[in-house]
């Protein structure tokens, strides 16, 4: 099996899994940053909410559908752990002083919208501003989520971002993510399938991100452009087209391939994986 398992503890999964390819590559790298649906035992005990209710804000199946198992040409890293435990698409410094009792380090990132909204690093609230946690955790608690979770992630994307850019001079990364049904209902127009971010033409060609969405409209997507996501800190941190790394991040409505209160697969999940794999297999021919 082309993958490694980074993670040092037992008892519990990799905080990443990196495949790498088996055969002649492409300079393409996938990112999937919040498919993960392991929640440690002392953290689901710490909230007033059941596993289901904590994973509900995971990217569910979203692994399944780019058939993360079956890329054997390309770099993919998948993120194991839930969500609602530490998000490594945030800043490790993006740090909730509403959450996080006593001083925080030097240079944290408290101010910025996301942790305002309760979604840091370590999130404060799921969806609805419920907030996760019974208790405020300490610094040191919070660390050692980001040493668990966050440091070994973004040391897998690294990995795989570096050793495809040394085998082509240059690499494309694909953020996969999902999006709530319900996130687009209040904007203007028609609810969009998938949304697109780019960071607004900073991470990617504009060319990368037309062919995507011309591609994916011809397959009878509704297709947004960097509203209400334009990207992350994976985009944020790791485009840099003058050095040869391109990222855009899509966003999937869950809405097109599962329950979402129940977290399970519809039958209709066959169609979009169908399409995204279509998509992927231009992609590759692109590059």
């Amino acid at each position: 099996m082309p993958s490694d398992s980074l993670h040092s503890f037992s008892d519990a999964p990799p905080a990443a899994d990196l495949r790498r390819p088996v055969r002649e590559s492409r300079a393409l790298v996938f990112g999937v940053p919040h498919s993960g649906t392991y929640l440690p035992d002392d953290f689901v005990a710490a909230s007033p909410f059941e596993v289901a209710r904590l994973r509900s804000t995971e990217d569910a199946f979203v692994d399944q559908l780019i058939g993360f198992e079956t890329q054997d040409d390309i770099w993919a890293v998948r993120g194991n752990y839930g969500r609602a435990y530490v998000d490594v698409n945030r800043h490790p410094l993006e740090l909730d002083p509403k959450l996080i009792k006593g001083p925080l380090p030097k240079g944290s990132l408290s101010h910025t919208l996301r942790v305002k909204s309760g979604y840091g690093v370590i999130p404060r609230c799921l969806t609805g501003q419920v907030e996760i946690h019974n208790q405020p955790l300490t610094y040191a608690e919070a660390l050692t989520r980001l040493t668990r979770v966050h440091a070994p992630y973004h040391r897998a994307l690294q990995t795989a971002l570096s050793e495809a850019r040394a085998a082509h001079g240059h690499v494309t990364l694909i953020d996969w993510h999902s999006m709530p049904s319900g996130t687009l209902r209040n904007t203007p127009g028609a609810l969009a399938d998938i949304v697109l971010g780019d960071l607004h033409g900073e991470a990617c060609a504009p060319e990368l991100t037309a062919f995507v969405k011309r591609h994916l409209e011809g397959q009878g997507f509704r297709v947004a452009l960097n509203h209400p996501f334009a990207g992350g800190y994976v985009l944020e941190h790791y485009a840099d087209r003058h050095k040869g790394v391109e990222a855009l991040q899509i966003e999937i409505n869950r809405g097109l391939y599962m329950d979402e209160a129940a977290l399970t697969l519809l039958p209709k999940a066959a169609t979009v994986k169908a399409a995204l794999m279509a998509l992927i297999a231009v992609l590759k021919a692109r590059l």
